[in-house]
């Protein structure tokens, strides 16, 4: 027979199942065969036997491929460490690079360098919610929530924020003496040395648990499986 998990002890270990024949069955752990712990509105299927569930499995929902615009711009869901590579970061570091190495082989003061460049910057500019949505998805895939992107960009934006206001500080200073030497370190300076390696270790670490490692096996809180 086939049923929804309605509840779940921890603590108890007993759960119980609403039956699609209209009737409730409890269950322990013992009975339950999911590779996960039993969830509220879980489907399952189980042998009933009076007013117990015995025999319990899971019936893991079908993974769904998202469309290309929920792929692209939607956060919800789940992808694989192949979709992730092979539908986005591969094709977004050739465009980059194409595009990169089309810009430096010009002139430098020509018209194509400024349009190639222009062209970059729009290409950067427009994957930036895609790379996001895309990520996000992957930390689902992972099981742990989508706002931990966060702790990937901030330092980077921060960085980039000191960065730009330490040169400006710099170029103002070697305007009003006519000096142009390296920008003095200072506070400024060292925040955003500090700021960069904080920025490095964070990306490797997301490269390596986001890039690398497998996704929950069986569906998560975020979804089915990806990879069947």
């Amino acid at each position: 027979m086939r049923g929804n998990v309605i509840g779940f002890d921890a603590d108890t270990n007993t759960g119980a199942v609403s039956g699609h024949d209209g009737n409730r069955y409890d269950f322990v752990t013992q009975d339950w065969h999911g590779r996960m712990p039993p969830r509220h509105g879980d489907v399952v299927d189980f042998q009933a036997q009076g007013g117990r569930a015995l025999d319990i499995y899971l019936i893991e929902p079908e993974y769904v491929r998202p469309t290309i615009g929920q792929f692209y711009f939607s956060p919800s869901g789940r992808i694989s460490r192949a979709q992730y590579w092979l539908r986005f970061m591969v094709p977004y570091c050739v465009i980059y690079f194409v595009i990169d190495v089309a810009a430096t082989a010009v002139d430098e003061e020509s018209t194509a360098h400024t349009v190639l460049s222009g062209i970059l910057a729009l290409f950067v500019l427009v994957a930036l919610w895609p790379s996001i949505a895309i990520l996000i998805k992957r930390i689902h895939d992972r099981n742990k929530p989508g706002w931990m992107c966060l702790i990937l960009y901030v330092p980077v934006v921060l960085f980039v924020v000191l960065l730009i206001a330490w040169l400006a500080a710099a170029i103002t200073e070697a305007a009003e003496t006519g000096s142009f030497n390296p920008p003095p370190l200072g506070a400024l300076g060292v925040t955003v040395i500090l700021l960069a390696m904080v920025s490095s270790g964070i990306s490797l670490w997301f490269l390596v648990e986001f890039g690398c490692l497998r996704g929950t096996i069986g569906p998560n809180r975020y979804g089915a499986d990806p990879v069947r």
